[in-house]
Parts: structure tokens; C-alpha cells; sequence
């Protein structure tokens, strides 16, 4: 509200403003939506409307037309003080706003049955492409089209480099598949009180999933999270980057919601991110090891590829940091992977940095079998803790800290009954694929278990 001196109007202004549509076409959703959403906290309350003739004093009218002021002032006196100011306008000036206040309620009702059958034609195949295309299920296009359509082929490819990097290009795409995008996935965080505002940490995200699935999701409905000017995902209250890999800022559908956000997991990328003002590094430790054990028909245990990931731990521990697990319950869920030759994928996946997955989703899509997912943040680990000569210390910690708070949150979030297990290089296949290939020589008795193994428990730690 501008603060200049009120305007004077009178109640036979005010009831010839009644008479006048002309404010109906401007608010489609209601006056009393508008006067909250607008001015509410700024309007002076009138003492008295009285009968016509007299002058009252009302705000300046500000961005909006002096007549939808008046109109949205009047409705306001009704609805905070029943009907006693508007009482003592003329009857007629109240019955006109009754018949507004009717006209727009079924306008209301008439804009939200527009939008909910929009919703419903337009949402559901912006959702196929979301999950398709982060999935790469365009790559299986581009080969035909080279071949029945070669230059005009190479010329998507190409203007598509040239504009891929433009923030125009990332904000529409973004906001496009951000509509398609689950309601469903959910982030909570209930240890604000512990992750101060003056520290920096490092973030983990576990499991790793597919590709990260349900957090790509929140991330895909928020657009604000990676953009220059924001404050980073929701619920985590500061600025992150993703330390996954530097082609991911070339990556269709993952680029334009991560940006500038996102390199490489090497030790100085994420060394150098607690160098800037406000963006702490966030990496998946698990890795593309451990997406090969995401799996729909697993339901008594949660693989977690860490048994021999120390790394992070190392780097926290060195640079002072303290480390803030994400966890996100059911994500392993969402897609159905085969159980043959797991050991065998994990290792070849972890060498060429490409996960060995074939997945199915519904209907044998990319589309999720689930995406009812909830990120949890639990409180920091005190990596800083520990000295450097401590680093497998802090990493059984590490463990231990992990599967404590899996414990404590996976009854409320859909898990009950899941054992979190931490696996590594001495997991073995027990599968008939791994037997069959086995005895014909062509793997290794390391990555082949001549009968089922128990699930590994998290090593204790020593302090």
C-alpha cells in the first residue's frame, strides 16, 4: 500500500461503484481472495459507513482501481466484524454485494473444475516424459531419426547444444516438466534446530536409486531450488551442489533443473564449494554400485553400497566438516530390477561409471511403479569430530549413525519392516545366472557364493 494521504468517497460513489461490472472482469477469483492475497494488512479499519452522503476515509487505492478497493474494503468490514459496518450502508449497497460475493463463489467453483480437467488431460503425459526423458528414453529415438531424417536430425542436436545452457532455455524447460511432476514425493526436516546457519557441511543422499529418483522429483516441482537466486531445495534451508558428475551439466532433463550446481565427485570439486559464501557439496556415496540393487520385489532389506566407500568420510574428517545424511524411504521401490549377477554389475558399474540396470517401471515403463517418497534429513554426523588417523572410526560411526535414524523413521515412512544392510566388494551373487556362469568359467569364485550368504550387519565402532 502506497503511503500517501486517503482518498475521500462517499457512499454515493461507493453504491454507483456497486453498478459498475467493470471490477468483476479484472478478479476472476473473488474480491475477498484478492483483498487478502493484496492489501489486507495495510487498510485502516473505518469507523463508520454511514448513510448517503457522507464521506469516509479509505487508503489510496495503490496497484488497484479505486472501485475494486472500495468493494474489497466493504466485503472485509463484513467478514471481520460480521455484518455491523456494512450494516450501515444503504440497502442497496449491500445486496449488490451479495449478489458479487455469489457471482464470485461460482466463479471460484468454475475456475477450479477448469483447472482440475486441464490437470487431468495435460498432467499424465508430461508425467510419462518427465520420467522417460530423465531416464534417457530418448536415446533410443535418436538412432532412427539419424537414419530416416539425418540433418534435420544433427540440427535439433546442435541448436539443442547451443541453447541448452541459456537460462531461458532452463526455466521453461524446467517449469514444463516441474507441472508434470509427482505431488506425491514429500522432504521433511526436523532437526533445524541442530544444522546451523554458520556451519558448513557435507550432504549425503541415500539410497542412490535409479538416478536419484524421488529427489530429482522434489527438485523437478521446486523451481527455485538450483536457480541463482534461491535457497536451495525445500526443507534444506541454504544452497547445495550436487558433486555427481560433470556430464550431468550436459544431460537433458537433469541440466536444466541442477545448472550451474552440479560437478564431479573428486575431492577438489567438493573442497571447493565450502570456499563460496553459501552452497555446501552434496554427493550420493552409494554410487552406481549401489543402484543396481534397486528393486520393488526387495522388501525385507534396503542395500546400501557403503561397506567400503570411506572416502567422503575422509574428506569430511580432513576439512573440519560435519556430515548430514538425506535419506529417502522407498525409493528403492519405484522401479523392479533383475536379482541375477548383482555382485558382477556392481563392480563393472563402479569401473566404467555407467550403472548396469535394466529396469521396468508400470506397465514395464519408465514411469514409477511408486512415487509416494519422503526425503528425510537426519541430524548431522560429527565427522569433525575425529582426527585423520580416525577415518575408519568415523566411517563404522558413519554406519552406525545411518541405519540409527533409518531405524527410527522407517515405521512412519512406509518401511516397518526393512533391515538396512551395508554391503561392498564382498558381496556375492547366489543366483543361477552367477552358478551357470560360474561353471563355465566365465566369473570368478570373488563375486560368486556357492550358497546363500547371511546379510551383513554394520561394523561396530571403537569408540
Amino acid at each position: 500500500m502506497s503511503g500517501t494521504a486517503p482518498s475521500i468517497v462517499t457512499t454515493d460513489v461507493l453504491r454507483q461503484d456497486f453498478a459498475d461490472h467493470t471490477y468483476e472482469r479484472k478478479e476472476p477469483h473473488g474480491f475477498r481472495e484478492a483483498f487478502v492475497s493484496g492489501t489486507a494488512a495495510a487498510v485502516t479499519p473505518v469507523e463508520h459507513i454511514g448513510e448517503a452522503g457522507q464521506e469516509v476515509d479509505l487508503p489510496s487505492p495503490g496497484p488497484v482501481t479505486s472501485k475494486l478497493k472500495v468493494l474489497l474494503l466493504l466485503i472485509e468490514f463484513e467478514r471481520i466484524d460480521g455484518s455491523t459496518q456494512l450494516a450501515q450502508a444503504p440497502a442497496g449497497l449491500r445486496s449488490r454485494d451479495s449478489r458479487c460475493r455469489s457471482q464470485s463463489s461460482a466463479m471460484e467453483v468454475a475456475s477450479r473444475d477448469t483447472t482440475s480437467l486441464r490437470d487431468r488431460l495435460l498432467r499424465p503425459p508430461i508425467y510419462w516424459l518427465f520420467h522417460s526423458w530423465r531416464l534417457f528414453g530418448y536415446g533410443v529415438l535418436i538412432p532412427p531419426l539419424l537414419v530416416y531424417q539425418p540433418l534435420k536430425t544433427l540440427a535439433g542436436i546442435v541448436a539443442y547444444t547451443a541453447v541448452h545452457r541459456q537460462r531461458w532455455w532452463q526455466q521453461s524447460v524446467h517449469r514444463f516438466f516441474g507441472y508434470g511432476a509427482s505431488r506425491r514425493h514429500r522432504i521433511v526436516n526436523e532437526h533445524t534446530d541442530v544444522i546451523k546457519d554458520d556451519k558448513r557441511y557435507l550432504w549425503s543422499l541415500h539410497p542412490h536409486g535409479l538416478l536419484a529418483d524421488g529427489w530429482h522429483s522434489l527438485i523437478a516441482r521446486n523451481l527455485e531450488s538450483f536457480a541463482d537466486s534461491g535457497k536451495g531445495p525445500p526443507a534444506i534451508g541454504r544452497k547445495i551442489a550436487l558433486c555427481f558428475a560433470p556430464v550431468i551439466q550436459h544431460v537433458p532433463v537433469h541440466q536444466e533443473m541442477y545448472r550451474d550446481l552440479c560437478t564431479s565427485a573428486s575431492r577438489r570439486d567438493i573442497v571447493k564449494w565450502w570456499k563460496t559464501a553459501d552452497t555446501d557439496p552434496a554427493l550420493i556415496p552409494g554410487g552406481f554400485s549401489e543402484a543396481v540393487f534397486v528393486n520393488s520385489a526387495e522388501r525385507k532389506y534396503e542395500y546400501s553400497y557403503l561397506k567400503n566407500r570411506k572416502g567422503f568420510v575422509r574428506i569430511a574428517v580432513e576439512e573440519g566438516k560435519n556430515i548430514v545424511p538425506c535419506y529417502t524411504f522407498r525409493q528403492s521401490w519405484m522401479y523392479r530390477t533383475p536379482r541375477t549377477l548383482r555382485a558382477a554389475r556392481a563392480r563393472l558399474s563402479q569401473h566404467i561409471f555407467v550403472g548396469i540396470i535394466p529396469f521396468f517401471g508400470w506397465m514395464g515403463t519408465s514411469m514409477p511403479l511408486t512415487d509416494k517418497t519422503t526425503t528425510v534429513v537426519f541430524p548431522p554426523f560429527p565427522a569433525s569430530e575425529y582426527k585423520p588417523d580416525q577415518v575408519d572410526a568415523a566411517h563404522a560411526g558413519y554406519l552406525e549413525h545411518l541405519k540409527k535414524y533409518f531405524d527410527l523413521y522407517k515405521g512412519r515412512f512406509g518401511m516397518k519392516d526393512v533391515e538396512l544392510v551395508f554391503i561392498g566388494n564382498d558381496f556375492k551373487d547366489d543366483d543361477w545366472a552367477a552358478r551357470a556362469l560360474h561353471r563355465m568359467g566365465l566369473l570368478s569364485s570373488h563375486v560368486v557364493a556357492t550358497e546363500p550368504l547371511p546379510p551383513l550387519r554394520p561394523p561396530r565402532s571403537r569408540l
